[in-house]
């Protein structure tokens, strides 16, 4: 932007120039013809009195420094000074008295002169080459356009710089928004510049005020919403200890301290996001794993047979281990929510050639609806969509994504791509 303005400024003012230039210029060629006709004349004005009583070789026989060449035609036919012919009728009229002047090749001016009687009387003749007068102009030319050129540089010194001043505006309330948009909001822009470019900064200003205040609000709300959410834990915790059937007193408390722990990890993200970013890996193999033999005395109950294919070695991606485990039971707990008991599911763990790792389950269900596949995020069974919504979230946190497609048995397919680990500095 700032070499488009310098650009117009300049071309507003070489035109502007350059009218103004062409007729100084021509009137530098006339200025220069006008000198060298006046000089002529003078010239000739002062031999006029004395070119009759001039002697031989009073004059010289070639041009002067300045060019000018002096000729007098005495009544007798002889010539002094330079010799030079003269057109017989002008010459014939300069006798009886009449002057001529003439611009066609040179500045030439003739005058009759007084003489000793009344006879015929002698001329003087004074003549300017055109290359005299045209080398005046020629040095005027020069002047003026270099002058011009000194104008043109200096308004497009001052273009650059008053742009550059105002694009400078632009590029610091840039570079705040860019700064406020990558999740600083505590990044201001100093209002400054053109009132309306002030105007724009105050505006970001306190829209990133707003924004921070109402996730700090967010934040509180989302913490006092978990702290209230131990107080029937609790109370379900003493009911279970209660419970006369020890087995199911056990699974129960083991889903209660899940459920807890779940509550607890909030409070911690919610802490987190409070405080800058830090660097989140896990490994995806040990999680399946681990999650699988959570998820191992349900599968049981419901006579579901669930096949893991991964390698031994650690497939790390860039994700913290309670968000991947979260995404694992939210992906499992579909499949237990909204198929048969008795369907299998098959879950497949592969490194990804850029780093980073893929997550695959299958199973032998219906499937998504053809409407659902085309919007990620939405799951059928009457669910709020809110388990693929939140793997979707963590897979793209992570640098990568999910995608919704049909298993090889016919039933529905979530594949989970996970980016690798940042390196540390």
């Amino acid at each position: 932007m700032r070499a488009q303005l310098t650009i117009v400024v300049a071309a507003v003012l070489g035109a502007c120039l350059l009218v103004l230039l062409v007729p100084v210029l021509v009137l530098a060629r006339l200025d220069g013809e006008q000198r060298a006709l006046i000089t002529a004349v003078q010239r000739a004005q002062a031999l006029v009195p004395d070119a009759a009583t001039l002697p031989p070789g009073a004059l010289p026989t070639v041009p002067m420094d300045g060019g000018l060449s002096v000729t007098i035609y005495l009544p007798d036919g002889q010539i002094l000074g330079v010799p030079a012919a003269l057109a017989p009728d002008v010459l014939d009229a300069a006798r009886h008295g009449r002057a001529s002047v003439g611009l066609n090749d040179q500045a030439d001016v003739v005058l009759p002169a007084a003489g000793l009687g009344a006879g015929v009387r002698p001329v003087v003749r004074v003549a300017v080459p055109d290359r005299v007068w045209e080398r005046v102009a020629l040095r005027t030319w020069l002047l003026v356009i270099a002058l011009a050129l000194a104008l043109l540089l200096a308004g497009v010194l001052v273009a650059e710089f008053l742009a550059r001043r105002q694009i400078g505006w632009l590029d610091a309330l840039g570079s705040g928004a860019e700064r406020i948009a990558a999740g600083d909001l505590a990044a201001r822009v100093q209002p400054g510049g053109p009132p309306e470019v002030s105007r724009v900064a105050d505006a970001l200003d306190r829209l990133a005020a707003r924004v921070e205040q109402l996730m700090d609000a967010q934040r509180v709300r989302s913490a006092d919403l978990t702290h209230r959410l131990r107080t029937p834990l609790t109370a379900l915790r003493l009911g279970v200890d209660g419970l006369r059937d020890r087995s199911a007193a056990a699974r129960l408390t083991t889903d209660l301290d899940a459920l807890s722990e779940a509550v607890d990890e909030v409070i911690r993200a919610v802490r987190r996001s409070e405080e800058p970013d830090t660097p989140a890996e896990a490994d995806l193999v040990a999680v399946v794993r681990a999650r699988l033999a959570f998820w191992s005395a349900l599968a049981e109950d419901t006579s579901r047979v669930i096949s893991l294919a991964a390698p031994d070695q650690p497939v790390w991606v860039r994700v913290r281990y309670p968000d991947l485990r979260a995404a694992l039971d939210a992906l499992l707990g579909n499949v237990f929510a909204h198929t048969p008991n008795g369907i299998p599911m098959w879950l497949l763990v592969r490194a990804s050639p850029d780093g980073g790792g893929v997550l695959i389950v299958d199973d032998a269900g219906a499937g998504f609806p053809p409407a659902e596949a085309l919007w990620p995020g939405r799951s059928g069974g009457g669910s709020t969509g809110l388990g693929l919504d939140i793997v979707r979230r963590i897979a793209e946190d992570s640098g990568g994504g999910m995608r919704l497609d049909r298993s090889p048995s016919g039933g529905a397919r979530v594949e989970m791509s996970l980016g690798a680990p940042l390196a540390e500095d």
